[in-house]
């Protein structure tokens, strides 16, 4: 769909307090997204990391529960 419109877009579609439920941390070396989860842990969203071998680790694979302590 495109919309042709002289209006600004805050005007057409209103305020959207759209939050991002990820963070970017960098674990182990690579930058990564990763979701919020209780106890200090994160779950793996997307690797960040312009380093091939990094989409081959295992232990840092979208989906993995990290353990990690939140800088404050």
């Amino acid at each position: 769909m495109i919309l042709w419109t002289v209006m600004p877009l805050e005007l057409v579609f209103g305020q959207q307090d759209v939050s991002n439920p990820y963070e970017e941390i960098d674990y182990a070396g690579t930058k990564m997204m990763v979701e919020k989860m209780p106890f200090n842990q994160c779950r793996v969203v997307r690797i960040l990391s312009s380093n091939p071998m990094d989409y081959l680790r295992s232990d840092i694979q979208p989906g993995v529960v990290l353990s990690y302590q939140p800088m404050a």
